[in-house]
């Protein structure tokens, strides 16, 4: 038998980057709780997914006093999820050039992966100097070529906060979602669910908004 015959592929990645807000706010009206438990489930509905074309890889970097590497890129079935606490101010300069740095590294990302879905999901303005690291970050080749989307979470973000998370979605896409309750951050994930899981099998992206306007009747938050 040739020696080609031999030799085993591994599977081509999609990653999945998320960059939570995990400041002081984020502990008030049940938002941090309700965060961790939309991506623990975004993580474990991943694992179901079958006769997948790539393999859903899925990372964390937090910004919440500090700015911090939660779970670096990790198979979503190998993955035990491990929630984040809520503290301190809100470095989101630091975490951008985390992510910059993580999506760089090609034992992080591999050159043959799908181009990388990015979520950016906060509750509040920046506390450090967070415009040029954007800068550099939209500018790096991975994430210039990423889908990018922002999530403003609770009924108090202000427009300057806004304006922060518009500069990160991707142009053309449908701007920030807007999660002024608990039940719509579920109903953010659920559609990022969906529509990471509809590429990873082969699809195209989802550009089109979640449904967040109808739905909340049909969720319960404890």
């Amino acid at each position: 038998m040739p020696l080609k015959d031999f030799v085993t592929t591994t599977p081509r990645t999609l990653p999945v980057l998320i960059l939570a807000d995990v400041s002081g706010s984020m502990a008030h009206e049940s938002k941090i709780e309700t965060l961790n438990r939309s991506i623990g489930e975004m993580i474990r509905s991943f694992t179901e997914l079958r006769e997948a074309t790539y393999e859903i890889t899925v990372a964390v970097i937090t910004f919440g006093g500090v700015a911090r590497i939660h779970q670096p890129f990790t198979p979503a079935g190998s993955l035990k999820w491990r929630d984040m606490p809520a503290e301190g101010p809100t470095p989101l300069g630091r975490a951008l050039g985390i992510a910059g740095d993580l999506l760089e590294d090609r034992a992080q990302v591999p050159g043959r992966s799908a181009k990388p879905v990015l979520v950016l999901a906060s509750d509040g303005r920046p506390t450090d100097d967070w415009e040029g690291a954007m800068e550099q970050l939209l500018g790096a080749p991975r994430a210039r070529k990423a889908t990018r989307f922002a999530v403003a979470i609770g009924n108090d973000v202000d427009e300057e906060a806004v304006d922060v998370l518009e500069r990160f979605a991707t142009a053309g896409a449908e701007g920030v979602v807007r999660a002024e309750n608990a039940h719509r951050i579920v109903e953010f994930f659920d559609w990022l669910t969906m529509s990471v899981s509809q590429q990873a099998t082969g699809g195209e992206l989802d550009f089109r908004p979640p449904p967040l306007a109808d739905r909340s009747a049909d969720i319960v938050i404890d």
